[in-house]
């Protein structure tokens, strides 16, 4: 792959040049890192809205609440594992930062359970873990609605159906898939 990108890179400067487009691309070349900038402080300001309502939802006691809706769904993906009360906290804030599509924020907590599940031996939950954390299924996908906002998209939303569907299958196929190869 990084062959690839090198001579994907040598193939389109040659054109460039034979289509006389040095100036465009220099101007591209000059404005990337301002694009990039953009890009990651608009990224990075998102992050900290959306893990600060998931703090404040859990500061409101409402994790709780959420806790206890997503309980036999985790239960159902993870066994019985989620009887323990430090796991369950883990796996289920990890649920909720994925369904509210915060990638970043996902990952962190992913990795905390992960940490856990190392902790009491459940091999088998780690890779349903990373196998839900790599679908990327969420409900609301923000850093894609944040990405397309940025960029100045006519419909923020026309990923969404797409968007759902995918993640909700490549999820469900997973899990199955690993629960067969596992026969649990």
């Amino acid at each position: 792959m990084n062959k690839i990108f090198h001579y994907g890179i040598i193939f389109f400067i040659i054109v460039g040049l034979i289509f006389n487009k040095q100036e465009a691309m220099l101007k591209a070349l000059l404005q990337t890192p301002f694009d990039v900038f953009e890009l990651c402080k608009t990224l990075i300001l998102s992050i900290c809205l959306w893990n600060g309502l998931l703090k404040i939802i859990q500061a409101s006691n409402m994790m709780n609440h959420l806790n206890f809706l997503f309980k036999p769904l985790l239960r159902w993906i993870y066994g019985r594992c989620i009887q323990d009360e430090q796991i369950y906290q883990a796996l289920s804030s990890n649920l909720i930062a994925n369904l509210l599509g915060l990638g970043t924020l996902a990952t962190m907590s992913g990795l905390q359970a992960i940490s856990k599940l190392k902790e009491k031996n459940y091999p088998l939950q780690i890779k349903i873990l990373v196998v839900i954390n790599t679908a990327g299924f969420s409900i609301l996908p923000t850093t894609m609605m944040t990405i397309r906002q940025n960029y100045h998209s006519q419909n923020i939303l026309a990923f969404y159906p797409y968007s759902l569907f995918i993640g909700f299958s490549i999820t469900i196929i997973g899990i199955v898939i690993i629960k067969v190869i596992e026969h649990v």
